[in-house]
């Protein structure tokens, strides 16, 4: 009789055991169903939320795009050719604000990015991708240096003119 209490007793615990294991195993699934579930689905659900208030925030005028030219930049590049990179830009804006913005800025952009452009290599630039890539950096440079929280005032940045000339 004694046997018989312990064989139930054994045969309870790895009852048990199976059942806490198979608990774990339906927690662990969903666990990993609900982050894959938000994995996939960024911009939607709380996140998605937080960013429309956001965009009602920033809502592009209507009308045609509102643009500002800015000097000319000349640099000698970087590489020790003694190749001159002639560039016209323009900044493509959020706003009319951003455009007053923009030019109040101006000296401090003009530093960054004559600091960026002279940079560059006549080969990094002489691509197409490394002037889509100048592009980005261009663009990444005036937003920073105009330094508002939550806001790039630019959207994009144009060139209108790009001359390498190798000495």
């Amino acid at each position: 009789m004694a046997e018989e209490k312990k064989k139930a007793a054994g045969g309870g615990g790895s009852k048990l055991m199976l059942i806490v294991i198979v608990l774990l195993v339906i927690l662990i699934a969903a666990v990993g169903a609900l982050g894959a579930y938000l994995y996939l689905n960024k911009g939607s659900g709380l996140a998605e939320n937080g960013a429309h208030a956001s965009e009602q925030v920033k809502k592009k005028p209507e009308g045609p795009p509102i643009f500002e030219k800015m000097d000319t930049f000349v640099v000698n590049l970087a590489g020790g050719s003694g190749a001159l990179l002639q560039v016209e830009m323009q900044a493509q804006l959020l706003d009319i604000e951003s455009k007053k913005t923009l030019v109040e800025y101006m000296p401090k952009i003009r530093s960054g990015l004559i600091l960026l452009l002279s940079s560059k290599t006549a080969e990094e630039l002489a691509s197409a991708d490394g002037k889509v890539r100048l592009k980005a950096q261009v663009k990444k440079i005036i937003n920073e240096s105009i330094d508002l929280p939550g806001q790039e005032p630019v959207e994009s940045v144009l060139f209108t003119s790009f001359i390498i000339q190798n000495q």
